[in-house]
């Protein structure tokens, strides 16, 4: 046993260490001149072929493609993977097929296995058709997506996304709901779909006699079949290649161990494609796997005891899956889902009849729509119930609970699964002793951390708070309110964090959205913060930006309809009973920063000074024209939101002339930059300003009371 574990093992390494050959050789196969082109944001006629089908995502499709043939003095052939991004046009192109265009490169913003964001300039063009049978499954979703119907729109959506992987008519709204609730799982093909088709296809073989051979070969078909139908998501491979194991071993007349079956998954797949490592669905797709196969058995006996059987397996299966994904989910969440456990529970029995009836449907939307139509109108219903499941739980109050962050909450999550692991499965009486104290030690410590940050939230927002300053982590959101008019500057990194400060203010309508500029620290959360609310207008900076970031928050914009300004030095306004002067960018500015929009709120109460992230230099520019917009008889107290979350890069003699009352610093916590720094920190001090920080008091409301400047805190998350 141990030799043919050994041989194993060094068999796995060696084909380990080829593929990764083959990955270097690859990479370096490509020209130099990619990179720069990719770097310096060119354009180049090339050649690409599709690699999965697009994807409909803020309003804009993406698809993975490679790229084949580049053409820049000569032509270069390759094989660099990257990502396409376009509107309407780019979703009727095909995987497996390849296209021509005039190919913009741009560089990807994170860690990923593409090497670059790109764009068509021109026309996509035909140069060779997907190999039929992939062609063949591309007819079979067009003709189910013609056929789609259901009882509401969001409902007929999730049966495309449960049923074939179509995630295109899910709403954001949903999406949002689904993720506070962790039923994200449920808006798209999961690994649980595979075990549906496989297991519908090999017991109904069996209950008609067919040999097992017959069975597992109709099963593995059946399951190669879905995935080209789905597309080779990681939670789909995985679960492909775990049945695959299993069904081989049954023909062989062997049991297979759902562990091994599982390690050899995993195995397989990091071998093939080594950026899964990092793939967030592969890997709660694997530790939801894990948590079933070693916990549900042993939690749902002891809960049987209790509770009714079918009940008991329920809250095993669901609590298990949850428990061993908790320290991803909180690193996507910020908390934890306080719903998550009867949301599961309640959606989970619908997933099935969905599955099954929306393959059927595609089977039969060729030759019968009419047919296939009924069937996904009648998956709705349940796909339905879901959707309302959802949305009741995701708007009750406290619907995410906010527990140990950063690493402390990973360290914690493991330990919490490991102690209930031991429990259910430790046969000494000590041993389980000691886990079910540590179990209870870590959920007293929580509930404790939990009382006490809801304790402190109470009074936040203040009462007829006019300023609010989210807490977004690394990055700026600031809400301000004059009258009945609301004005957002900047929505943080995060979809989720603005929009669940802006549901807490209650903002439906945002008067006026001011972009400072493009970094993604203040636009990536766009979404979070014009999805399902109302935007007069967008407010942007005069600065040329060539970068992604700026032309995918302006299509957002142009996809919801919201009207955009280009302002600079010199622009003025009203909000409400506020006026506002934009004081920069002036000229030329030097990059991004230096050009970002600084904005001087007068109000009739209060004043502010938003400064975006404008450096030293920019600072002397407006020290210089002090006289021409600041007057320092005005009465009215002044905030100031510093620039650049409290960076260095400050210049202290506009500080010392403004004399601000109250600081506010929008800053993550324990970031990897040193915001803020301890010079800045110096120097507000100096001029007697009280400084706020979201990274230690969470986000702020502020208000001009009888007593002058007020404000309460959330507490830090």
């Amino acid at each position: 046993m141990f030799l043919k574990t050994r041989w194993f093992v060094v068999t796995a390494l060696s084909i380990a260490l080829a593929l990764i050959s083959v990955h270097l050789q690859f990479r370096a196969a490509h020209p130099l001149q990619l990179d720069e082109s990719v770097s310096e944001f060119q354009q180049h006629p090339a050649s690409f072929s599709m690699l999965e089908e697009p994807e409909k995502t803020r309003g804009r499709y993406f698809a993975a493609i490679k790229l084949t043939q580049l053409q820049l003095e000569q032509n270069f052939v390759l094989a660099a993977r990257g990502s396409l991004a376009g509107s309407t046009e780019l979703s009727k192109l095909r995987r497996g097929a390849t296209y021509s265009c005039l190919m913009q490169f741009r560089p990807a913003h994170q860690p990923t296995r593409d090497g670059f964001l790109a764009s068509c300039q021109t026309q996509p063009k035909l140069i060779k058709a997907a190999p039929d049978f992939l062609s063949n499954f591309g007819n079979l979703r067009s003709h189910f997506m013609r056929a789609l119907s259901g009882v509401t729109p969001d409902a007929a959506g999730l049966v495309a996304g449960i049923a074939i992987g179509e995630t295109s008519k899910v709403s954001q709204n949903l999406v949002a709901d689904m993720k506070a609730v962790s039923l994200t799982h449920l808006t798209a093909v999961s690994g649980a779909n595979c075990a549906i088709v496989v297991g519908l296809v090999y017991f109904l073989l069996r209950r008609f006699g067919a040999r097992r051979l017959v069975r597992t070969g109709a099963a593995l078909l059946s399951l190669i079949g879905y995935v080209l139908l789905v597309g080779a998501e990681p939670s789909v491979l995985r679960s492909a290649v775990m049945a695959a194991a299993v069904l081989l071993g049954a023909a062989l007349g062997r049991s297979t161990s759902p562990i091994s079956a599982l390690a050899l998954a995993i195995l397989i797949l990091l071998i093939a494609d080594p950026w899964l490592c990092i793939d967030i669905g592969f890997a709660l797709s694997v530790l939801a796997t894990l948590g079933l196969l070693l916990l549900t058995k042993p939690m749902a006996s002891w809960l049987d005891n209790h509770l009714p059987t079918w009940m008991a397996i329920s809250i095993a299966v669901a609590t298990s899956a949850q428990l061993f994904c908790l320290p991803v989910l909180l690193q996507l969440q910020g908390g934890i889902s306080s719903y998550s456990l009867p949301a599961n529970l309640l959606s989970e029995p619908l997933v099935a009849p969905i599955t099954v009836l929306g393959i059927l449907a595609c089977i039969v939307a060729i030759p019968f729509p009419w047919l296939a139509s009924a069937m996904i109108w009648l998956a709705s219903i349940a796909a339905w119930c879901i959707t309302k499941i959802a949305s009741s739980f995701a708007n009750l109050p406290a619907a995410t609970f906010s527990w140990f962050s950063g690493v402390a909450g990973v360290l914690v999550a493991v330990a919490l699964a490991a102690s209930v692991i031991v429990f259910f499965r430790a046969r000494q009486t000590g041993t389980r002793s000691m886990s079910l104290l540590i179990v209870v030690a870590i959920l007293a410590a929580s509930f404790s951390l939990i009382v006490s940050r809801s304790v402190h939230a109470l009074g936040w927002p203040i009462a007829n708070w006019s300023i609010v300053n989210c807490d977004v982590g690394q990055g700026d959101a600031l809400v301000i309110r004059s009258d009945s008019a609301v004005a957002v500057v900047d929505v943080g990194p995060d979809d989720k964090l603005i929009d669940n400060c802006l549901g807490r203010l209650g903002v439906s309508k945002i008067d006026l959205l001011v972009l400072t500029h493009f970094d993604m620290d203040h636009i990536g959360g766009l979404t979070g913060a014009i999805g399902g609310r109302q935007v007069g207008t967008a407010m942007v900076s005069s600065f040329a930006d060539a970068r992604w970031g700026a032309f995918q928050a302006l299509s957002d914009l142009r996809e919801s309809n919201v009207p955009v300004v280009s302002a600079q030095a010199g622009f003025t306004g009203t909000l409400g009973g506020c006026d506002f002067q934009v004081l920069n960018p002036s000229g030329v500015a030097e990059d991004s920063n230096d050009g970002s929009l600084v904005i001087y709120w007068r109000g009739p109460q209060l004043n502010l000074l938003t400064m975006a992230d404008l450096g030293e230099r920019g600072q002397m520019r407006l020290a210089t024209n002090l006289s021409t917009w600041w007057a320092r008889a005005d009465s009215a107290p002044l905030v100031l939101k510093v620039s650049h979350h409290g960076s260095a890069d400050q210049y202290p003699e506009l500080i010392e002339a403004l004399h601000p009352q109250l600081s506010l610093i929008s800053v993550g916590k324990r970031n990897s930059y040193g915001h803020p720094t301890e010079r800045t920190l110096s120097l507000l001090a100096s001029v007697g300003s009280t400084v706020l920080r979201t990274d230690e008091q969470g986000a702020i409301s502020v208000s001009l009371t009888d007593r002058g400047l007020s404000y309460s805190t959330s507490g830090a998350g």
